[in-house]
């Protein structure tokens, strides 16, 4: 008398699914499917025979957010989410229909997941976007499963509204297993929402066995990997956001490595790949640029529209002071190398960005050089650095570039001539 439903449950080894549904649902606003009720009642009646007393509603909806990866980082699986693009995929022949039939559109998956906590690009195919999802498992990581089960339902309305989606998984080719796995996910978007109860599902199906390594395949088939996912990689495992025409160039790297390797290249060569090709933090052991910087001065002019630098360079293993002026530093770095080299330099696209966040945060520079020298082809290429300072990030990135470039120089000055 006197009491809310809420207050009379008791959760103990004797207790029914239905009270522990409930409490679910005004906890946490899920819905459960009637299957998925019976499983985690299950998961609560083990934990309650363990230590053998009654269940907190604390005890009960961390359970759920273990069990099924629910809530946040703190509880996140194996395989989680990070972002997707779902596209539609024409039928392979439309020209097969026909009178008014519409063309069976297929879903298209691409998106980023953290699988172990390594950023991974995956890609698959299917009739939607879960079965898409299902296929880019299947494709990169050997996990083969069925969706037996599916259902949705709205959390609150208006702009606030989310979509909660349940999805249960059984084996491949077993639809009528009695072994299931159940997800649970939620988001604003009702395919993000599918999507994450399926990886809530997978997480439970894989436990802790080994997954597959994952690798991009280079090739002419529709399930190649493009310049685009090679660019994901990149700013994946070293925060870099290539510009396009970078992006192109390195790809043309990647792909003459992976036709030694039978088209395919794993995700920790492809990153090895990129810091021996650009010299980019290989460390004490890696290989040793052509041009480097050991110090350097920049200062206005008096006019205050032009630039001066001085430092200390070293050029194929020999270090010389050298400076000049131009508009910028970077002018300013060029004229000082055209005062040790035969033919010119142009810079023919520069780009930047930060990366990190607050105090561990750097400036990223992009420099496409242009090599122009008398009785030779004109050749190019990329260079990346970074630094604290965004002059320093420049002036390495212009060097990083210039090493790849088969440059002529200049005998050094002897008694001043």
């Amino acid at each position: 008398m006197g009491s809310n439903y809420e207050a009379v449950i008791r959760v103990n080894s004797q207790s029914g699914k239905g009270g522990i549904a409930y409490l679910v649902k005004q906890h946490l606003q899920l819905d459960l499917p009637r299957k998925l009720q019976i499983k985690f009642y299950q998961v609560i009646q083990a934990i309650a025979d363990r230590e053998a007393r009654e269940m907190t509603i604390d005890d009960i909806t961390t359970a759920f957010r273990k069990t099924y990866h629910f809530g946040g980082s703190k509880y996140q699986g194996r395989l989680s989410l990070r972002n997707f693009k779902i596209s539609a995929e024409p039928a392979e022949d439309p020209s097969d229909l026909s009178g008014d039939d519409a063309p069976d559109e297929r879903r298209r998956f691409d998106g980023t997941l953290s699988v172990d906590g390594v950023l991974r690009v995956v890609r698959g195919d299917g009739n939607g976007p879960l079965s898409a999802l299902l296929d880019a498992l299947r494709t990169h990581l050997d996990i083969d499963l069925f969706i037996r089960e599916y259902t949705e339902h709205s959390i609150a309305e208006g702009q606030n509204s989310k979509a909660a989606s349940y999805v249960e998984v059984v084996p491949a080719g077993d639809r009528k297993s009695t072994e299931s796995w159940w997800g649970v996910g939620v988001d604003s978007d009702i395919a993000g929402s599918g999507l994450r109860a399926l990886l809530s599902a997978v997480n439970s199906a894989i436990g802790d066995r080994a997954l597959p390594e994952l690798k991009l395949s280079l090739g002419f088939s529709a399930r190649s990997s493009g310049q685009a996912d090679i660019a994901s990689v990149i700013v994946n495992s070293l925060g870099l956001e290539l510009p396009r025409r970078f992006q192109a160039s390195f790809f043309e790297v990647v792909q003459r490595k992976a036709r030694d390797s039978g088209g395919e290249i794993s995700y920790e060569a492809l990153t090895e790949l990129f810091r021996n090709t650009y010299g980019y933090d290989v460390g004490e052991g890696g290989p040793k640029p052509k041009l480097s910087m050991n110090s350097f001065k920049m200062k206005y002019l008096t006019d205050g529209s032009r630039r001066q630098l001085n430092g200390e360079f070293v050029f194929q293993g020999e270090v010389r002071k050298i400076g000049g002026e131009g508009n910028g530093p970077l002018s300013a770095l060029l004229a000082a190398l055209h005062s040790q080299m035969e033919g010119t330099l142009i810079i023919r696209e520069y780009s930047e960005h930060s990366v990190g966040e607050g105090t561990e945060v750097v400036a990223a520079s992009y420099v496409e050089l242009v090599y122009e020298i008398v009785g030779s082809k004109r050749r190019n290429a990329w260079g990346v650095a970074t630094d604290t300072d965004i002059t320093a990030s420049g002036i390495k990135a212009v060097l990083c570039a210039a090493s790849r470039l088969e440059i002529v120089m200049k005998a050094p000055a002897v008694n001043g001539k």
